[in-house]
Protein backbone atom coordinates (compact mmCIF):
# COMPACT_ATOMS: atom_id res chain seq x y z
CA UNK A 1 0.00 0.00 0.00
CA UNK A 2 2.87 2.50 -1.00
CA UNK A 3 0.78 5.53 -2.10
CA UNK A 4 4.24 7.45 -3.60
CA UNK A 5 5.51 4.74 -5.33
CA UNK A 6 2.31 4.99 -7.81
CA UNK A 7 0.44 1.63 -7.05
CA UNK A 8 -2.57 0.69 -6.17
CA UNK A 9 -3.83 0.91 -2.75
CA UNK A 10 -5.45 -2.27 -2.12
CA UNK A 11 -6.95 -2.79 -5.20
CA UNK A 12 -9.03 0.57 -5.35
CA UNK A 13 -7.36 2.15 -8.00
CA UNK A 14 -5.66 5.14 -5.65
CA UNK A 15 -3.17 6.82 -6.75
CA UNK A 16 -1.22 9.48 -5.63
CA UNK A 17 0.79 11.78 -7.12
CA UNK A 18 1.73 15.29 -6.15
CA UNK A 19 0.22 17.43 -9.24
CA UNK A 20 -2.48 15.24 -10.24
CA UNK A 21 -6.03 14.36 -8.85
CA UNK A 22 -6.55 11.77 -7.28
CA UNK A 23 -9.11 10.02 -10.17
CA UNK A 24 -9.01 11.25 -13.41
CA UNK A 25 -12.09 11.70 -15.25
CA UNK A 26 -10.42 13.34 -18.37
CA UNK A 27 -12.72 16.14 -20.09
CA UNK A 28 -15.37 16.22 -17.03
CA UNK A 29 -16.41 19.41 -16.62
CA UNK A 30 -16.00 21.30 -12.74
CA UNK A 31 -17.73 20.56 -10.06
CA UNK A 32 -18.45 24.27 -9.10
CA UNK A 33 -21.19 24.34 -11.95
CA UNK A 34 -23.37 22.23 -9.34
CA UNK A 35 -22.86 25.18 -7.13
CA UNK A 36 -24.14 27.98 -9.39
CA UNK A 37 -26.95 25.47 -10.59
CA UNK A 38 -27.48 25.33 -6.73
CA UNK A 39 -27.61 28.81 -6.59
CA UNK A 40 -30.13 29.46 -9.23
CA UNK A 41 -32.62 27.46 -7.98
CA UNK A 42 -32.35 28.90 -4.60
CA UNK A 43 -32.83 32.35 -6.47
CA UNK A 44 -35.73 30.47 -7.91
CA UNK A 45 -37.64 29.22 -5.15
CA UNK A 46 -36.65 32.80 -3.31
CA UNK A 47 -38.11 34.41 -6.14
CA UNK A 48 -41.41 32.08 -5.71
CA UNK A 49 -41.93 32.92 -2.25
CA UNK A 50 -41.52 36.06 -1.89
CA UNK A 51 -44.11 36.48 -5.19
CA UNK A 52 -46.76 35.06 -2.65
CA UNK A 53 -46.06 37.79 -0.11
CA UNK A 54 -43.89 35.86 2.81
CA UNK A 55 -42.79 38.19 5.55
CA UNK A 56 -39.12 39.52 5.66
CA UNK A 57 -38.83 37.19 8.66
CA UNK A 58 -39.47 34.12 6.79
CA UNK A 59 -38.13 35.59 4.04
CA UNK A 60 -34.92 36.79 5.08
CA UNK A 61 -34.41 33.07 7.02
CA UNK A 62 -34.79 31.76 3.42
CA UNK A 63 -32.21 33.99 1.81
CA UNK A 64 -30.25 32.83 4.76
CA UNK A 65 -31.04 29.01 4.07
CA UNK A 66 -30.54 29.36 0.52
CA UNK A 67 -26.70 31.13 0.79
CA UNK A 68 -26.12 27.62 2.98
CA UNK A 69 -27.15 25.70 0.67
CA UNK A 70 -24.74 27.14 -2.12
CA UNK A 71 -21.52 27.06 0.50
CA UNK A 72 -22.41 24.20 2.43
CA UNK A 73 -24.50 21.53 0.48
CA UNK A 74 -24.27 18.76 2.82
CA UNK A 75 -25.66 20.29 5.69
CA UNK A 76 -29.39 20.50 7.13
CA UNK A 77 -29.71 23.80 4.92
CA UNK A 78 -31.39 22.27 1.75
CA UNK A 79 -33.92 20.31 3.75
CA UNK A 80 -35.13 23.78 5.82
CA UNK A 81 -35.14 25.84 2.96
CA UNK A 82 -37.29 23.29 1.47
CA UNK A 83 -39.42 23.37 4.21
CA UNK A 84 -39.58 26.87 4.63
CA UNK A 85 -41.09 27.40 0.97
CA UNK A 86 -43.39 24.74 1.90
CA UNK A 87 -44.64 26.16 4.86
CA UNK A 88 -44.79 29.78 3.31
CA UNK A 89 -46.47 28.70 0.33
CA UNK A 90 -49.09 26.84 2.56
CA UNK A 91 -49.97 29.74 4.66
CA UNK A 92 -50.16 32.39 1.68
CA UNK A 93 -51.76 30.52 -1.33
CA UNK A 94 -55.21 29.11 -1.07
CA UNK A 95 -55.06 26.56 -3.71
CA UNK A 96 -52.78 23.61 -3.76
CA UNK A 97 -52.73 23.73 -7.57
CA UNK A 98 -51.93 27.48 -7.68
CA UNK A 99 -48.59 28.34 -10.25
CA UNK A 100 -46.27 29.22 -7.21
CA UNK A 101 -46.61 25.84 -5.82
CA UNK A 102 -46.61 23.69 -8.84
CA UNK A 103 -43.21 26.08 -10.00
CA UNK A 104 -42.00 25.08 -6.36
CA UNK A 105 -42.53 20.84 -6.93
CA UNK A 106 -39.51 20.97 -9.59
CA UNK A 107 -37.57 23.45 -8.00
CA UNK A 108 -37.50 21.48 -4.70
CA UNK A 109 -36.70 18.23 -6.15
CA UNK A 110 -33.84 19.94 -7.97
CA UNK A 111 -32.34 21.50 -4.90
CA UNK A 112 -32.53 17.82 -3.32
CA UNK A 113 -30.42 16.30 -6.10
CA UNK A 114 -27.97 18.87 -6.70
CA UNK A 115 -27.27 19.46 -3.12
CA UNK A 116 -26.57 15.69 -2.96
CA UNK A 117 -24.29 15.29 -5.37
CA UNK A 118 -22.65 18.47 -4.84
CA UNK A 119 -22.44 17.61 -1.16
CA UNK A 120 -20.47 14.22 -2.61
CA UNK A 121 -17.78 16.00 -4.62
CA UNK A 122 -14.81 17.77 -3.56
CA UNK A 123 -14.63 21.42 -4.68
CA UNK A 124 -12.16 21.01 -6.81
CA UNK A 125 -13.39 18.25 -8.59
CA UNK A 126 -14.52 17.36 -12.17
CA UNK A 127 -17.28 15.41 -12.83
CA UNK A 128 -18.22 13.58 -16.45
CA UNK A 129 -21.82 14.72 -17.61
CA UNK A 130 -21.85 11.09 -18.21
CA UNK A 131 -21.93 10.61 -14.52
CA UNK A 132 -25.24 12.71 -14.38
CA UNK A 133 -27.06 10.77 -16.87
CA UNK A 134 -28.45 8.07 -13.93
CA UNK A 135 -29.34 10.44 -11.63
CA UNK A 136 -31.51 12.85 -14.41
CA UNK A 137 -33.13 9.83 -15.39
CA UNK A 138 -34.24 8.93 -12.32
CA UNK A 139 -35.19 12.62 -11.27
CA UNK A 140 -37.28 12.57 -14.50
CA UNK A 141 -39.50 9.54 -13.53
CA UNK A 142 -40.02 11.15 -9.93
CA UNK A 143 -41.12 14.27 -11.72
CA UNK A 144 -43.39 12.46 -14.20
CA UNK A 145 -44.70 10.49 -10.94
CA UNK A 146 -45.39 13.91 -9.13
CA UNK A 147 -47.18 15.77 -11.93
CA UNK A 148 -49.29 12.54 -12.42
CA UNK A 149 -50.14 12.73 -8.92
CA UNK A 150 -51.05 16.56 -9.32
CA UNK A 151 -53.20 15.58 -12.36
CA UNK A 152 -54.76 12.91 -10.31
CA UNK A 153 -55.38 15.63 -7.19
CA UNK A 154 -56.88 17.83 -9.64
CA UNK A 155 -59.15 15.83 -11.16
CA UNK A 156 -60.63 14.25 -8.05
CA UNK A 157 -63.65 15.91 -7.44
CA UNK A 158 -64.75 17.74 -3.97
CA UNK A 159 -67.78 16.41 -3.00
CA UNK A 160 -68.37 13.74 -2.22
CA UNK A 161 -67.30 10.18 -4.45
CA UNK A 162 -69.56 8.12 -5.83
CA UNK A 163 -69.59 4.82 -4.26
CA UNK A 164 -68.46 2.85 -7.75
CA UNK A 165 -65.42 5.27 -7.85
CA UNK A 166 -64.49 3.97 -3.75
CA UNK A 167 -64.92 0.35 -4.46
CA UNK A 168 -62.93 0.51 -7.83
CA UNK A 169 -60.19 2.24 -5.76
CA UNK A 170 -60.06 0.02 -2.87
CA UNK A 171 -59.69 -3.01 -6.15
CA UNK A 172 -56.85 -1.36 -7.03
CA UNK A 173 -55.42 -0.86 -4.19
CA UNK A 174 -55.49 -4.95 -3.42
CA UNK A 175 -54.43 -5.48 -6.90
CA UNK A 176 -51.33 -3.56 -6.26
CA UNK A 177 -50.40 -5.33 -2.90
CA UNK A 178 -50.97 -8.39 -5.01
CA UNK A 179 -48.94 -7.61 -7.68
CA UNK A 180 -46.15 -6.51 -4.71
CA UNK A 181 -46.21 -9.72 -3.51
CA UNK A 182 -46.20 -12.05 -6.48
CA UNK A 183 -43.04 -10.05 -7.46
CA UNK A 184 -41.78 -10.25 -3.92
CA UNK A 185 -41.70 -13.64 -3.32
CA UNK A 186 -40.70 -13.81 -7.24
CA UNK A 187 -36.90 -12.58 -6.38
Amino acid sequence: MDLDSGRHAGGLGITKSPDRAMFDVGSGVSANWLRVVIALVCGGILVDIARHGVGPLPFGFAVTLAVACVFIPASPAPLLLICVAAAALTATVDSPFAPGVLVLLPLVHLLHLSCAIAALLPRRARIALAALRGPLRRAAVTQAVVWLMVLVGALVPVGRTPMILELAGLLSIAGIAVVVIVLDRAR
